[in-house]
């Protein structure tokens, strides 16, 4: 009886043993596997912050939460929807398995301390903050050593700093003035109206158009280069420091299309273009290219019209 005792005995202990090696072994099974660097709930995040040593840029859903339209929250702009999404995309999709570096004396080498981090990411839902990511050296071709806030460990993953730029008007919708379904534009010495699909030029008049009825074909391909030079209107900066624009020196153009009706400003200066929409105070900065493609258009259009109206007396 003592023997069955004794060996129902060592029969129980090996199979804990067992138990415990399996579970043990599952459980290093596990640890082994690749796991997210952030454990969130990425469909909440409505708020990033990229910090660097140019400053910080805060990127926020805010009103248009609904229609998923990322703004640049200082500035009030509409942001790249499609970079800002790509990013959050890469950075849900980080999976990270082995450290590089477990102590906290590492940060500094690898670049991942608050003070030395090439970017610091912040992720937030409303003011709640979800994470934080410090990234750092480079380890190899399209690496980064990055950390997790509030962790001292250091892992490499594929990522790059091309995908986390660190200036404002990088992530600025550089087609946010693009005027696209024009149904008008008024110049300082012409009108032009769509009906239907054709365009109708007029020299302008105290408070109508004159000439209603007089074509504009021969004046198709200037409307058309400037139809077209407003539609792939394209900033390529903000202006924080307004330098002084002499009023005269300027065009000034009356824009319609669906329920906006907008007066787009377009200036050179010092070599520099800029262009205004009188929706907004801000100053953007564009090509040389698109200014001298939209005055030229403006002025060939008034010139074709004065041609015209010198034929009509020919008449």
């Amino acid at each position: 009886m003592n023997t069955k005792t004794t060996l129902s005995g060592l029969l129980a202990i090996q199979l804990i043993i067992i138990a415990g090696l399996w579970w043990h072994a599952q459980n290093q099974s596990n640890n082994n596997l690749p796991q997210p660097l952030l454990d969130i709930r990425w469909e909440n995040v409505d708020k990033v912050t990229i910090t660097s040593e140019t400053g910080t840029v805060s990127l926020g859903l805010g009103q248009s939460k609904d229609c998923g339209e990322w703004q640049l929250l200082e500035d009030g702009l509409l942001a790249q929807s499609d970079k800002v999404n790509a990013l959050l995309e890469k950075l849900e999709q980080l999976q990270v398995k082995w450290p590089v570096a477990t102590n906290q004396t590492s940060h500094s080498r690898f670049e991942v301390d608050k003070k030395n981090a090439q970017r610091r990411i912040a992720i937030y839902s409303g003011e709640n903050l979800l994470g934080e990511i410090l990234i750092g050296s480079s380890p190899g071709l399209k690496q980064l050593h990055i950390r997790k806030g509030g962790s001292d460990q250091v892992y490499a993953v594929e990522l790059e700093l091309a995908d986390i730029p660190p200036k404002t008007t990088d992530w600025l919708d550089r087609s946010l003035l693009a005027a696209k379904n024009v149904d008008r534009i008024e110049g300082a010495n012409f009108v032009l109206v769509k009906t239907g699909d054709n365009w109708q030029l007029s020299r302008k008049g105290p408070s109508i158009l004159i000439n209603q009825d007089n074509s504009a074909a021969k004046n198709q391909q200037e409307i058309e280069n400037l139809l077209s030079s407003l539609n792939k209107l394209r900033v390529t900066g903000l202006v924080k420091d307004k330098p002084d624009l002499a009023e005269g020196h300027d065009i000034k153009l009356d824009v319609t299309f669906g329920d906006n009706n907008w007066r787009y400003t377009f200036h050179e200066h010092n070599g520099q273009h800029f262009v205004q929409r009188s929706d907004r105070d801000t100053l953007f900065t564009f090509s040389k290219s698109d200014y001298e493609e939209i005055a030229q258009s403006s002025q060939l259009i008034v010139d074709s019209q004065e041609e015209q109206k010198a034929e009509d007396k020919e008449r």
